[in-house]
């Protein structure tokens, strides 16, 4: 089965919409918990000062709270509509494409560290997330996936670069699980 070149581009186009939309969704889903926080101080401010609208103004102290349950119902609505969406459209969430995500979280730790961050606490977090070896391991799973499908060439590709992120391992100074799973036998090591 071949696919054509302009099958492949929509598929990217696709994706690459949708990715924008969960992105966006997100965005709106983070924006609801300040806005009702600002809908409720300003609703009670309004209330005790008896400035605004007549059925804020006159209203009592049960229907306060009424309009204050109301605005909180309505923001967790506005969440859970906002999630099933996200979950709908994801195609990360269903792909198990999250290198997107990752990509996104490592280009905001650089602008992080542009900004002032302290890079001790960086490279502690580097080390403490396990992301070096998360990705030597999953590379790994790959390479087997590969050398099991047939494809010595990717597979070899991929154990190169199962090689250098082990350097990057142990210069950054994780103190490896991966290490210890070898040393131990439990780790099943694929040919290198």
């Amino acid at each position: 089965m071949t696919i054509s070149a302009e099958a492949g581009q929509s598929r990217t186009t696709a994706g690459t919409a949708r990715r924008h939309a969960t992105r966006a969704l997100k965005r709106a889903r983070r924006l609801t918990d300040p806005i009702a926080s600002a809908t409720l101080l300003t609703m009670v401010g309004l209330w005790l000062t008896h400035t605004g609208p007549a059925w804020l103004t006159t209203a009592s102290d049960w229907t306060v709270l009424l309009y204050a349950v109301a605005v909180l119902g309505t923001k967790t609505t506005t969440d859970a509509v906002a999630e099933c969406l996200i979950d709908l459209i994801d195609p990360d969430r269903w792909d198990g494409d999250i290198a997107f995500e990752l990509a996104e979280g490592l280009t905001q730790l650089r602008a992080d560290i542009d900004n002032g961050a302290d890079i001790d606490d960086v490279l502690d977090s580097l080390r403490a997330s396990n992301l070096v070896p998360e990705l030597l391991s999953t590379l790994r799973n790959l390479a087997a996936e590969y050398a099991a499908r047939g494809d010595d060439e990717e597979n070899q590709r991929l154990l190169a670069a199962v090689l250098h992120l082990r350097n990057a391992d142990k210069t950054i100074g994780y103190q490896s699980e991966l290490d210890a799973l070898e040393a131990g036998g439990t780790y099943q090591q694929y040919p290198q």
